[in-house]
């Protein structure tokens, strides 16, 4: 993961104009997070002497490269330079190693719905190498432009799975990350299903086990999912499989 720094320059720091680029500004960078360029949407901004810094975490070093853009990116970074004094500047600060490296396979066999409450990354793994892959690697989800939707889901089970680790709601969060029943799982497999239809490469859920060990049958269709590193499951990289049902897991490590 990098470290990037903008620096916006308003040309005016009236109050009514300033307002307008402050605005323009804060949703050119809530673009970027919801087109999977940039890991959060809310970041600390600096006003310095002439202009505003913020500093962002991108997945990859091209990560902002306007070839991963959309409409939404442009138009906002169109508006920001219309209020500017001079076009805003891009910095590049260096590796961030608080958050987990990119995927660097060429073409992963499979990938994995997945998150975590801390820093998190994009909430698809590669299968073969379990680092994340950038979302704007993967078509569209939400209107064809973005990926706000599967942010959503992915700030959903970051919030269980705080619960979980937090004491609050514990048995709550294990439940919805857990159950392939539950509603926070249920839509993972929708989007694991959409994201399997426009890829062409099979995805899987990744189902959280701590309590105790799982069964030997797929909790959702009942089957055996032990994987024997047989056929395709030799590349799947968990304990369980379930190819029917899309589902993997691990058992804890106690």
């Amino acid at each position: 993961m990098y470290t990037y720094e903008y620096r916006f320059y308003p040309r005016s720091f009236e109050p009514e104009e300033l307002d307008v680029f402050i605005d323009n500004m804060q949703w050119f960078i809530s673009c970027l997070y919801k087109n999977g360029q940039i890991l959060s949407e809310f970041q600390n901004t600096v006003k310095c002497a002439e202009y505003f810094a913020c500093r962002i975490v991108a997945p990859e070093r091209d990560s902002l490269s306007e070839k991963y853009g959309n409409r939404y990116t442009r138009e906002f970074f169109e508006d920001v330079c219309k209020d500017s004094a001079k076009p805003p500047e891009l910095l590049y600060i260096g590796e961030n190693y608080d958050v987990e490296d990119s995927c660097t396979c060429e073409a992963p066999s499979h990938y994995i719905l997945f998150s975590e409450c801390l820093w998190a990354a994009s909430p698809i793994i590669c299968g073969d190498c379990k680092c994340p892959v950038p979302l704007y690697k993967f078509p569209k989800t939400y209107d064809g432009t973005e990926y706000f939707d599967l942010l959503g889901w992915q700030k959903a089970y970051r919030a269980c799975d705080r619960q979980f680790y937090e004491g609050i709601g514990e048995r709550h969060g294990y439940k919805m990350m857990h159950d392939p029943n539950s509603l926070l799982s249920k839509e993972a497999l929708q989007y694991c299903s959409i994201m399997e239809e426009k890829t062409g490469k099979p995805f899987y859920y990744l189902l959280f086990t701590y309590y105790k060990k799982n069964k030997p049958v797929c909790p959702k269709c009942g089957e055996p999912w032990v994987n024997q590193k047989h056929a395709i499951s030799s590349k799947i990289r968990y304990d369980f499989v379930c190819h029917q049902c899309r589902l993997v897991a691990d058992d804890p490590d106690f």
